[in-house]
């Protein structure tokens, strides 16, 4: 358990595993393990080198890095100087990429040797004072982190700590799924008190080991944070897919895996002969956990699939099913430790229990506002998430949609969620996008974008008619295309903003029935 009381910096709780548990394993990356020892003499000697490149207190230190040690070691030795890590979306683009880290105007990049051709170098160039290169490589003209003094005598003067009040910790820019990312400000203070509500709901010990399976760039403190605070180990898996997910599981004993829906759902299909013993929580978030994945994952493996939902304003999961309370049926599960949630109506009225509304959120893991200047949709100390869903009588809550992908049909009220979940009812149907397109005589018609499963010939006629006799009229597609892949974002989501760029070429035409 943690105390929410006795808050702590990320390079105060580094501090105590070095003091307290210099020995014990902190990262497990392939064949390679590095205790908290290990770790704190890498931050310090990177720490060190930043700050004689010219970094300090408050400048940004850009990360260009998968899942590998060397992105929790920046970022700890980022913070150990009170510089800001930023994590770069290195899948945007070449341009785009460049771009960004030239936006943050960063005193210092650090990035792998394997995505350098996936960033502009003379953008880059011009972005920044100091680039560090992670790998073998002592060609390029920058600095190779190999080759960095990690014993060198210019280190931090002191450790950043609560007393210096709500330091910022980094800034997690938001995932952009549906409008331009912006630069959440996560404080230490945010930090600890979401991991100390994910540790406290879930019932993590110092005894577990953590596999954190989301995207490098979108929340990189969930990679390494539990179990920094809690003193317990993390495996970084940076290659995903069902082999080497079970594989590392089962080599370092993973206890605790965070990841999204997909990912489960290619365990079971892949892996249902592998037994994963040491396995005692699955955790769901960064998207919607269809019923049918929790329950396979259930009656493969034995544990639920415990779905859960969370942001980047609200620093990681505020909702959660949890080992002692859980549902399989699709739900989001109760409000988590130290966050009060409720739902209201269009007017701001509180909604009723089973009625959908938007979800507001506070509590200290709640962040104060982006970089750019803008504020949190705040009223009254609530954030306005943007998530419309509802709670039963039971406490447990359910996502509805996003508020600004809600469909307005003749009047009436399109969720592309439900329609999304309607399609996947059918048995050829693997994965459905619904968006909305503007139509003159009913405002909105839903158009649907569906991958089929392999080996099924169904054809967008035949998904039609199944719409026609499954779905109230309001809520049927008007448009439905079959297709290979959807556009995502780096977190796995579907990019509906670059789906509805796509529909505009693809659906030049689209039917009314």
């Amino acid at each position: 358990m943690l105390n929410i009381d006795e808050y702590k910096t990320i390079d105060e709780a580094l501090a105590d595993n070095w003091i307290n548990n210099p020995d014990k394993t902190f990262i497990v990356y392939k064949a390679d393990t590095l205790t908290f020892g290990d770790i704190y003499k890498l931050v310090n000697g990177l720490a060190g080198f930043l700050s004689a490149s010219g970094a300090k207190k408050g400048d940004k230190v850009c990360m260009v890095l998968p899942r590998v040690p060397e992105l929790v070691i920046a970022f700890l030795a980022a913070v150990r100087i009170g510089a800001l890590p930023v994590p770069v979306n290195f899948t945007i683009g070449k341009i785009e990429t460049a771009s960004f880290i030239r936006t943050v105007k960063p005193a210092a990049t650090i990035i792998h040797e394997k995505l350098l051709g996936g960033v502009d170098h003379e953008i880059l160039a011009a972005a920044c004072k100091t680039t560090i290169i992670i790998g073998k490589k002592r060609h390029h003209p920058a600095h190779s982190l190999s080759l960095i003094p990690w014993d060198t005598a210019c280190r931090p003067s002191s450790v950043i700590t609560h007393a210096e009040g709500q330091p910022l910790a980094y800034l997690n820019y938001t995932t952009g799924s549906t409008s331009t990312p912006k630069g959440a400000l996560a404080t230490h203070e945010n930090i600890y008190a979401n991991t100390a509500s994910a540790v406290n709901a879930m019932g993590l010990t110092p005894d577990d080991v953590h596999m954190c399976m989301f995207s490098s760039f979108a929340h990189p403190h969930e990679l390494f944070a539990r179990a920094l605070f809690t003193g317990a180990s993390v495996a970084l898996l940076e290659e995903i897919n069902p082999k080497t997910m079970a594989a590392t599981i089962r080599s370092a004993k993973v206890t605790a895996v965070m990841g999204i829906a997909p990912l489960y759902d290619m365990l079971c299909s892949h892996a249902e002969n592998i037994k994963l013993d040491t396995l005692r929580i699955a955790e769901s978030g960064g998207m919607y956990t269809r019923p049918d994945i929790s329950k396979k994952f259930y009656n493969t493996f034995g544990i639920p699939v415990l779905s859960v939902w969370g942001s980047t304003e609200t620093t990681g999961i505020a909702i959660a099913n949890t080992p002692s309370a859980y549902r399989l049926d699709g739900s989001m599960g109760r409000p988590c430790p130290y966050y009060e949630i409720k739902v209201v109506k269009e007017d701001d009225s509180e909604a009723q229990t089973g009625e959908t509304g938007e979800l507001l959120f506070k509590g200290p893991g709640v962040i104060s506002g982006y970089m750019e200047g803008s504020e949190l949709p705040l009223a009254d100390g609530w954030y306005h998430s943007g998530d419309l869903g509802f709670k039963d009588s039971d406490g447990f809550f359910y996502f509805t949609d996003r508020k600004g992908g809600l469909l307005k049909v003749a009047g009436l009220k399109v969720y592309p969620m439900q329609v999304e979940l309607a399609l996947l009812r059918h048995p050829s149907i693997k994965e459905a996008a619904v968006i909305g397109v503007a139509d003159k005589l009913r405002g909105d018609i839903p158009a649907a974008f569906v991958i089929l499963k392999e080996g099924t010939l169904t054809t967008e006629g035949e998904i039609s008619l199944y719409c026609n006799k499954n779905m109230a009229h309001y809520m049927i597609p008007r448009r439905v295309r079959i297709v290979e892949e959807l556009p995502r974002i780096g977190s796995g989501k579907v990019d509906k903003r670059q789906l509805k760029q796509l529909a505009g070429k693809i659906l030049s035409k689209v039917e009314i029935r």
